[in-house]
């Protein structure tokens, strides 16, 4: 997402510290620099003054050896006492050739001329750090643009201004205008949801458990030792404004700050009933997230938001776990058909088969103990799934990435949804859901295919989700499921926001919707959309809803589940007053026609959707191409070499790393023909955002610090090389990408279970021959059919789980994105420099560069 305008790092006291430490660096720096420079110079001088080769060369050897500057003047392969050893066995050897004598003298000379040359790419390092803090480029967070130089820019100023002032407009109208819901009807129809009996069951365990919960929470005291946890959580969501970010980070380590949060915490716990937003509202501020949408964040105060967060999670952690413990009961169904008793006793008799549950307890606790097609209890607690089959790996998978993704188990920080995570943070659910779910319908789409002869996968997306959600609902659904009345109250007034925009007057009450970023907004969310996936659930044949938030994908052979799933969802959806949106929602089927009453559309995440007459996931290129024009124009506002190698380089709103994500991690069940659509793709942008120079990122730099620094002929792989070393560590995606290919060679994921289903007939054959030869048990006279055999290949067979679980895998790279380039470049760099580590690391202002490589650039909105 975009933040808010701050002042730039450079005028930042923080920023102000790193340059004050950078300048004395870079100074002496520059003295050293010339003390070199000059120092070689008389060196080689010297040195050249002697005919006699031997001489030539020990000048050079003692000069090396006396310089008293920083860092070495020969690269660390060169070993002067060896130099030295040699030098005297040719003065004493007549074997050694005045020839050999001055290929020694050469090599040092070079040397020499090659430790001038990384001084002056040190000298050029801090060159490029200091046009990056005087540039604005190190903004720690972006600005909106004010004026534009050029008539595109302005443009699209104007463009974005009128987007905000649209989108804003919009959120005004969803949430100061309430949507009443019809209560009783949304009551009625969760009470038939749970009437089963194992279902109602499980209902009054979760209003028991949520009822004594609530209780204890109002007694509840925050402890001191748990603050780290709970700012940390905080800042993760990035819900606060940059000051208050700072000043948050700050608390931290802080025991006598720590010790008064705390108490103000417990102090309003306490008196919880008499909590109330203040008169004069909060602030909401528009901020632009790289989708370009706009989304409206309150401006909390940290003691609110942190107590927002405590509740928040405190609560969604409970719901978690008590809503898992539905999915892990006999009321939870089940689509894949289980094998009836009878039918486990013959494949014990014919195949010694183990009859006996798995060991993730499926059988005896759900995933499982409920039949999609309205069992009888008997049927029910026959359940077996044995592990490592696909329905065993199926189900824990659900369990594990896809039930309830963004609740949080812990108080634990999560990293934003579109970053990657740093120590500390564990990496954010949805954003790693998102690529599993991939993996995971490639691979079914593949299984269902072999199997079945076709797949219906359907995709459906909820529009203005967390905005539009009716509080009638929330509230009727935290009261259904057993949330206290005293919580109910508080819940109700938060939702009930007083709230003011910064661009307008007047203060108003929030009647619709929960505000984003919020922990208790995900859970009001979450508690909605639970009893959505129950009744797809229990009214679509077991059908399993892949959900992560607003985000729904569902798939299987039999397009009447698919169908009656999306009738339950739309039934739903109205009851509680949301809407699909329609341009992000729709089914495909691979090897059939779609099933009417499903919507078609695109199905697919990212720069990615699915082709059902391919059979798999390809490459958008439309959707590539709006984000080409993006990063063109971005790249075009760096105002520093440092800037534009963070704008193509970063995560979240840098465009290389927000490009790869969204094409997938290349994975067995996409195989070779996915990672080189996506290397061809990756091609093209390069070529049309680097248009003057071909597509070369190495001559776009060379041209920028040509002109910015007179410096011609700079190495291409001095681009690559890390900034520890001295590069410019630019992220070469391609690179990313050849490192696993080989890998993926011989990826042929629409054959994998072909190949398995005519294993089968082989080892349905030999197990047959091992039963005839007495190896068996039990008393029939013929061995059970091929047919029978093999109705247990997703419940049984674990060669079929093994095979499903393989194809997700994700492609392992064979080496570093860094061991490429060196292997790559270094003829070149070593040539140039004398070895792959360009600059000394005492010559370098080390804290700019940890500042340099995690800074948000100043991001043109």
């Amino acid at each position: 997402m975009l933040d808010r305008p701050t002042k730039t790092m450079a005028t930042s006291a923080f920023g102000q510290t790193l340059q004050y430490i950078t300048t004395i660096k870079l100074e002496e720096l520059e003295r050293q620099r010339d003390a070199c420079t000059k120092y070689v110079q008389q060196t080689i001088e010297q040195a050249s003054a002697h005919p006699d080769p031997i001489k030539r060369a020990r000048v050079l050897v003692r000069g090396i050896d006396n310089w008293k500057g920083l860092g070495s003047l020969v690269s660390a392969e060169v070993n002067l006492t060896t130099y030295k050893q040699w030098l005297h066995q040719a003065q004493n050897d007549p074997s050694i050739t005045p020839s050999q004598v001055e290929i020694w003298a050469n090599k040092l000379e070079k040397e020499l001329k090659q430790a001038v040359t990384r001084y002056d790419y040190a000298k050029l390092f801090g060159d490029l750090l200091g046009e990056w803090l005087k540039s604005g480029d190190s903004l720690a967070v972006s600005q909106e643009p004010s004026e534009a130089s050029s008539t595109e820019e302005s443009a699209h100023v104007k463009g974005m201004r009128k987007e905000r002032s649209v989108q804003q407009d919009r959120i005004q109208e969803l949430i100061f205008e309430a949507k009443h819901m019809d209560v009783i009807a949304i009551e009625e129809y969760l009470e038939d949801l749970f009437s089963e009996p194992d279902a109602l069951i499980e209902l009054t365990k979760l209003r028991t458990r949520l009822d004594r919960f609530g209780t204890g929470l109002l007694r509840q005291q925050v402890y001191t030792h748990e603050m780290d946890a709970l700012i940390k959580s905080l800042l993760s969501r990035d819900l606060l404004s940059p000051e208050k970010t700072a000043t948050l980070k700050s608390f931290l380590g802080n025991s006598v700050i720590i010790e008064e949060v705390t108490s103000v915490l417990n102090m309003q716990l306490a008196s919880l009933d008499q909590w109330e937003w203040p008169e004069e509202g909060v602030k909401l501020e528009m901020r632009r997230h790289l989708s370009g949408k706009y989304r409206a964040y309150m401006d909390n105060e940290i003691i609110q938001a942190l107590l927002f967060q405590y509740i928040g999670m405190t609560w969604s952690a409970e719901f978690k776990d008590a809503f898992r413990d539905i999915a892990l009961s006999r009321a939870w169904k089940v689509e894949t058909p289980v094998l009836s008793r009878e039918k486990l006793k013959r494949r014990k008799e014919f195949l010694d088969e183990d009859s006996s549950s798995d060991t993730n307890g499926f059988a005896s606790r759900g995933w499982g103990g409920g039949r999609g097609t309205a069992p009888t209890s008997s049927a029910r607690a026959n359940t077996r799934h044995l592990p490592n089959t696909i329905e065993a790996n199926r189900h824990q998978l659900q369990l594990d990435q896809f039930f309830m993704t963004q609740l949080p188990k812990t108080m634990q920080a999560e990293t934003p949804y579109d970053e990657e995570p740093v120590p500390g943070e564990q990496p954010n659910q949805g954003a790693n859901a998102q690529q599993v779910l991939l993996r995971l319908v490639s691979t079914e789409a593949h299984l269902k295919q072999a199997l079945h002869g076709s797949c219906t996968i359907m995709r459906a997306d909820l529009e203005w989700f967390g905005p539009s959600l009716p509080h009638d609902s929330i509230l009727t659904v935290l009261k259904f499921f057993g949330m206290p009345v005293e919580w109910l109250t508080f819940i109700q007034k938060w939702l009930n926001a007083r709230l003011r925009f910064d661009d307008k007057k007047g203060v108003s009450t929030r009647l619709r919707g929960v505000p984003i970023a919020h922990s208790l907004s995900v859970l009001c969310g979450e508690a909605v959309l639970f009893a959505m996936d129950f009744a797809v659930n229990q009214r679509a044949g077991g059908l399993y809803v892949y959900r992560i938030y607003d985000d729904f994908w569902f798939y299987t052979h039999n397009a009447k589940l698919c169908a009656d799933a999306w009738r339950e969802m739309t039934r739903y959806a109205a009851l509680v007053g949301i809407t699909f949106n329609m341009k992000k929602t729709g089914g495909v089927c691979v090897g059939a026609d779609l099933e009417l009453s499903l919507p078609k559309g695109v199905v697919g995440w990212g720069f990615l959707s699915f082709d059902s007459g391919k059979g798999r996931f390809v490459v958008d290129q439309g959707s590539v191409d709006t984000h080409i024009a993006e990063l063109r124009r971005q790249l075009s506002s760096a105002k520093s070499v440092f800037g534009f190698v963070n704008a193509l380089n970063k995560a979240r709103t840098f465009y290389l790393e927000f490009f790869r994500r969204n094409f997938a991690q290349p994975a067995y069940c996409f195989g070779l023909v996915h990672i080189d659509e996506v290397i061809s793709t990756f091609a093209r942008i390069l070529k049309e955002v680097f248009a003057e120079t071909n597509g070369s990122v190495v001559l776009k730099v060379q041209q920028l610090i040509e002109t910015r620094f007179c410096i011609k002929d700079i190495p291409a792989g001095w681009c690559f090389l890390p900034i520890s070393k001295g590069g410019l560590e630019i992220v070469n995606p391609i690179v990313s990408l050849m490192t696993v290919r080989d890998h993926l060679r011989h990826a042929k994921p629409e054959t994998n279970f072909i190949t398995l289903m005519n294993n089968d007939k082989y080892n349905y054959e030999t197990a047959k021959e091992a039963w005839l030869s007495g190896q068996g048990e039990g008393k029939s006279d013929t061995f059970m059919s091929f047919e029978e055999y093999v109705l247990g290949r997703e419940t049984r067979l674990a060669s079929w789980g093994e095979e499903w679980s393989s194809l997700q895998n994700v492609a392992d790279a064979w080496e570093t994105d860094e061991d490429w380039n060196n292997a790559l470049y270094q003829e070149e760099i070593v040539e140039e420099f004398g070895s792959l580590k360009i600059v000394d690391s005492a010559l370098i202002p080390v804290g700019m560069l940890s500042a340099f490589k995690s800074a948000k650039i100043a991001w043109d909105s």
